[in-house]
């Protein structure tokens, strides 16, 4: 995806010097912008790195709304009872995640196929149905995750509801002792995004509304899932894998600008690049940002950080 920005390219120019290695490729207009802009640069009090990465506005009453509503389709899961078509892809998507956490390849091909069609038999009775099997499940799961936090067991429950989840959750570093790093909302949000994607039931009433998605971005955001493998970690793999976290974070601000235009996404895009010492790009993103929100919220800290980014640029090699 990208920027989402209307500016025209612009040719490839080489800058003298250490700035050079920076700016090599980039727009000429960048030029005049180091020059230009000094003065209103040294009016800044300090240069500042940039290190936050803006986060997105979360609506804690539609969170909790949500949360409410989820409850309430669980509870009349329980008190009413669904139909055999829809209780069958209940038993179907517990079948493949069992299959899956065993590592059973055959019995993951078999099982997904038996979703897929349960799923198109569920769907004849319309979203409210399959909407309280979710919920319910989605309240099994919930549960299950904090009879682990509590105790470490990992329930044969857990395993028909989740899957691989606990092992995922370890791989991408969001395990710290027995503790999960996501909070309900998004380990709801990460469980409805999976379920989706398995019963291949599409619409607005299953997808994960925007509140929620804005929740799980902000988590990826500040927790980009990276492969964690103990004692043998070197400090190039380190990099590597800072390198990688990065380039992920640069997805996941284009993809949320996309949900929310309001994201000051060029800001986020600004620190990312600093991280990856990019600092032309950075200094672009910064100036960007500044030019189209030249009296937001967020007008002193962009300000700083171009200067830092500006800073990084002309440092000899």
């Amino acid at each position: 995806m990208g920027s989402g920005s209307s500016r025209s390219e612009r040719g490839a120019v080489k800058a003298p010097g250490g700035l050079g290695r920076h700016l090599e490729g980039w727009q000429p207009g960048l030029l005049a912008v180091l020059v230009a802009g000094i003065p209103t640069l040294l009016a800044v009090p300090q240069p500042v790195p940039p290190a936050e990465i803006p986060e997105p506005m979360l609506d804690p009453r539609a969170l909790d709304r949500l949360a409410r509503d989820e409850a309430a389709l669980a509870t009349l899961a329980e008190a009413q009872r669904l139909d055999t078509d829809v209780r069958e892809l209940g038993s179907a998507l517990r079948a493949y995640s069992l299959a899956e956490a065993a590592g059973d390849v055959a019995g993951i091909a078999q099982e997904r196929r038996n979703v897929a069609q349960a799923g198109k038999r569920a769907a004849a009775h319309g979203d409210a149905e399959v909407l309280r099997l979710r919920a319910y499940q989605l309240r099994s799961f919930l549960r299950e995750l904090r009879r682990w936090e509590q105790t470490g067991e990992e329930t044969d429950e857990l395993r028909e509801l989740g899957g691989p989840f606990l092992d995922r959750a370890r791989y991408n570093g969001w395990v710290e002792g027995r503790r999960l790093l996501p909070d309900d909302t998004v380990r709801a949000a990460l469980f409805k995004k999976r379920w989706v994607e398995l019963t291949m039931l599409r619409g607005p009433a299953l997808e994960a509304g925007a509140p929620e998605t804005c929740a799980l971005y902000r988590f990826l955001l500040l927790h980009p899932p990276r492969e964690v493998t103990g004692d043998a970690r070197t400090a190039a793999a380190d990099q590597r894998a800072a390198h990688a976290a990065e380039k992920y974070r640069l997805r996941k601000i284009d993809e949320l600008h996309a949900l929310d235009p309001a994201y000051p996404f060029e800001l986020a895009r600004g620190v990312v690049y600093y991280r990856l010492h990019s600092y032309g790009q950075a200094v672009e993103a910064f100036r960007h940002h500044l030019e189209d929100h030249p009296d937001g919220p967020y007008k002193l800290r962009a300000q700083n950080y171009l200067k830092a980014a500006l800073g990084a640029a002309m440092e000899p090699l």
